[in-house]
């Protein structure tokens, strides 16, 4: 197996592992149940402010139809970059990781409720966040149809989208911290899982056209 290959397996298996990790620090270790609470009620924002209506802003990039817009319009730049395979793993990354979340969500549904947190709790499903499943896979896919000359500057702007929407959620007491990790998590592994099969079938498609490049060059002699 090749380092580029292994590689995004091994990203991949980190993903995994990290959200098992998470998932158990936030359901069953109650120092860290304690902590994940602490750092909701010390980010939270006061409705009416101008940092809430920002955060609410921020969150709804992530409802479902800009997501949808957003993926058209990567795909469309898939498409017109002549990226047309990197445009349908963009499809797969982005429906795989939101379709896991909604799963997660029904297997971990849990009730976590602080006295300190007042009546604004997350709701009991909220893990992983799906609006930062939702901005981390869009950003993900972005990163994968571009050219490699723009990659670092799709990295900021994803980075900047999921960054914005995962302080929201949590600002807007829709999330705990630990449920916006998990949305990371999911994103990035379908992101490496995608990457790899990617890679994998590279190969295959260079070894076709070298016998391709091959048999035309015997029939010309």
């Amino acid at each position: 197996m090749t380092n580029r290959l292994r590689n995004p397996i091994l990203g991949w298996l980190g993903c995994v592992f990290g959200l098992f990790l998470v998932t158990l620090f936030a359901f069953k270790v109650g120092a860290a149940e304690h902590l994940d609470a602490r750092l909701l009620s010390h980010l939270t924002a006061e409705p009416g402010t101008a940092a809430h209506k920002a955060a609410t802003l921020f969150a709804h990039l992530a409802d479902p139809a800009p997501l949808l817009l957003m993926l058209i319009g990567i795909c469309v730049l898939a498409v017109h970059w002549g990226r047309r395979r990197e445009a349908l793993a963009a499809v797969a990354v982005v429906a795989g990781a939101n379709l896991t979340t909604q799963i997660l969500k029904a297997l971990f549904s849990h009730e976590r409720f602080y006295d300190f947190l007042g009546e604004g709790q997350p709701w009991t499903n909220s893990f992983p966040s799906g609006h930062t499943t939702a901005a981390a896979s869009i950003a993900v896919a972005f990163l994968i149809v571009v050219p490699a000359r723009l990659r670092p500057l799709a990295a900021m702007a994803g980075a900047a989208l999921t960054g914005a929407v995962g302080l929201s959620v949590v600002m807007l007491e829709w999330h705990y911290p630990s449920d916006v990790l998990g949305g990371l998590l999911v994103a990035a592994g379908w992101g490496f899982a995608v990457l790899a099969g990617l890679r994998l079938l590279a190969p295959r498609e260079r070894s076709a056209e070298a016998q391709t490049s091959s048999r035309f060059a015997i029939s010309t002699k």
